[in-house]
């Protein structure tokens, strides 16, 4: 299951980032086939926001329930997203200082902390998708207080709340007409798309208790689900960035969440990949939290410091395979030299604070014997 899942993080990933180039212009000559594929790459945080309800359903499976499982999980899970983030935070906060870039009106501790504000007023803009990540993590870990039958009930009514709530926020919208809408930025906590995270989650479940189905008609379900978002693109043009755009958010959650959630069924019914090719896109999967967090600044680097302007168009789409190439390689070395050894030494720290007894033991227990990719 692992190795789909990293394969699946990393073209997430680089979907992103193309997407994001795109609204920078780095791609605007791109032939219309491509810039078809890019244009929609916003799509690969609802791929994220899935596959992270698939990894926590697997990570909590079977860990013990009670005030201490509940931090542990809780603090280890804070750690992995602030570990990656933190560093690179002060890398955008220099760089912008350096190059006069950094508006005062930026609200650095917001920032820093990841709670949720004026999203024109972050750092990194693409780091709004970690405060959905973590308040996913809070739900959660309420959960672990009670045991497994009943914290299945307690997600599965906190789903069924946020269905309710949002189908209420949708008609509201319907009948508006033109008048008072639901803000789902204002709405953070009852946005749709913290749906994403339950669908993986429960998908998950589901496919652990029906181990014999193909990936065939979760295939099938991703090609219907494609055709079905193509066909009703067109109608969510309205807005710049068509379903992207927070106005369009619980249609998102429905065309993109429902895409997603076929896709990430079908990559873990597949067999586990073998080839070359395979194995370094799933390498890669690890190094995506890092890509997603620094591909902003590789950009903004581009623009700022090469003779961007002065180019022609295909000098520029050679230019950003060149960038997004070294992007992937800087990450890399991110993820060995800062992310994962700080994340390791918070897990560590964590154990020593929670577990004494068995601080100095190898992580052999059930808090943290599965492995944790984002």
């Amino acid at each position: 299951m692992i190795k789909q899942i990293q394969i699946l993080r990393s073209m997430a990933a680089l979907w992103v980032v193309v997407f994001h180039g795109a609204l920078l212009g780095i791609f605007s000559d791109a032939p219309p086939w491509m810039a078809a594929v890019i244009n929609v790459g916003y799509a690969g945080v609802d791929v994220f926001f899935v596959i992270s309800g698939v990894i926590m359903a697997h990570s909590t499976r079977n860990m013990n329930h009670g005030p201490r499982a509940a931090a542990a999980f809780l603090l280890t899970r804070f750690s992995r997203i602030y570990a990656g983030w933190w560093p690179a935070m002060l890398l955008y906060v220099i760089y912008l200082k350096m190059t006069q870039q950094l508006d005062p009106n930026i609200q650095l501790q917001a920032s820093f902390f990841l709670y949720f504000s004026d999203l024109a007023g972050l750092v990194n803009i693409a780091i709004w998708s970690l405060m959905f990540e973590l308040y996913f993590y809070v739900m959660l870990s309420v959960g672990l207080l009670f045991s497994k039958e009943f914290r299945q009930r307690f997600l599965k009514l906190l789903f069924a709340v946020l269905i309710l709530v949002n189908i209420y926020f949708w008609v509201m919208r319907a009948d508006a007409e033109g008048g008072m809408e639901p803000n789902w930025i204002q709405l953070f906590y009852v946005a749709p798309l913290v749906a994403e995270f339950f669908m993986g989650y429960f998908l998950y479940q589901y496919l652990q208790h029906d181990s014999r189905t193909s990936w065939k008609p979760w295939g099938l379900l991703a090609i219907v689900w494609i055709a079905l978002i193509v066909y009703a693109m067109p109608h969510y043009e309205d807005y710049p960035y068509g379903l992207a755009n927070f106005h369009y958010w619980p249609e998102r959650a429905v065309l993109m969440g429902g895409a997603a959630l076929a896709i990430v069924g079908m990559a873990l019914k597949m067999p586990s990949p073998r080839s070359k090719m395979a194995l370094v896109m799933a390498k890669f999967g690890d190094y995506s939290y890092a890509i997603y967090l620094l591909h902003i600044l590789a950009f903004n680097m581009m623009l700022t410091l090469l003779p961007w302007s002065g180019l022609n168009g295909q000098t520029h789409l050679m230019m950003a395979v060149v960038v997004i190439l070294a992007l992937l390689l800087v990450s890399a070395a991110y993820y060995h030299w800062v992310e994962h050894p700080v994340y390791m030494l918070c897990r560590q720290q964590i154990k020593r604070w929670l577990y004494p007894h068995i601080a100095d033991q190898p992580e052999t227990d059930l808090l943290y014997k599965t492995q944790q990719p984002r």
